[in-house]
């Protein structure tokens, strides 16, 4: 996505080797709650810090106060800080979204992260960023170029049916994916390029950046 208009920090695993390439300079930076005590060693000051706060350290946000950082304290427990970052992004016309951090030490804190996705992804454009994938909902269809022979994986959330695709190595004609009984994970390229399409459901894309990293 290069022309993305906002990009999330979570408090999970964060490529900071990949945010250059990302050129994340010139985005909205926002940054949700213990995030920011990565984001200060790394030396990137955010416009906002959003969330609870109950993860941030003190210093770290009298620092960013003084650098003149919008500090957003939000008590109510009915949203995860992501939400929040997400709520403010809808509230702010913020519609192409970068992801960073999503992959949480804590599975239940990841698997969270994707519902949370799942919740937005008609409303807004988003993309998760980790180490070696680009992860997304597919609106209904896509086709991409795509290095022969590099893995590319399809995750029901948790069922989409007649999925048809072109240019993978185990292909599926107008058949149905669903979490717990069959998934898509694991497969590969067969050729230059990708097309996926699906008539019901909500289907999570695991593509490959193939930046260097």
């Amino acid at each position: 996505m290069k022309n993305a208009d906002a990009v999330i920090f979570l408090n999970g695993k964060i490529p900071f080797n990949l945010l250059e390439i990302y050129n994340i300079k010139e985005n909205c930076i926002i940054c949700a709650d213990g995030a920011a005590n990565m984001l200060t060693v790394h030396k990137i000051t955010p416009n906002i810090i959003i969330g609870d706060l109950d993860s941030v350290r003190k210093d770290v946000l009298k620092k960013y106060r003084k650098k003149g950082v919008e500090i957003r304290k939000i008590d109510e427990q009915e949203t995860t800080d992501f939400e929040k970052a997400l709520l403010y992004c809808v509230e702010n016309n913020l519609k192409n979204l970068l992801i960073f951090g999503a992959s949480s030490k804590r599975q239940d804190h990841t698997l969270n992260n994707y519902s949370v996705l799942k919740r937005y992804c008609r409303i807004l454009n988003i993309k998760i960023i980790d180490l070696k994938f680009e992860i997304f909902f597919i609106d209904r269809s896509i086709s991409f170029d795509y290095p022969k022979g590099k893995s590319i994986s399809l995750m029901p959330m948790p069922v989409a049916k007649g999925i048809t695709t072109k240019g993978l190595k185990y292909k599926l004609a107008d058949e149905d994916l669903e979490f717990g009984i069959r998934e898509g994970t694991l497969n590969t390229a067969s050729g230059k390029s990708v097309s996926i399409e699906f008539k019901e459901g909500d289907l999570l894309l695991f593509k490959r950046h193939f930046l260097k990293s």
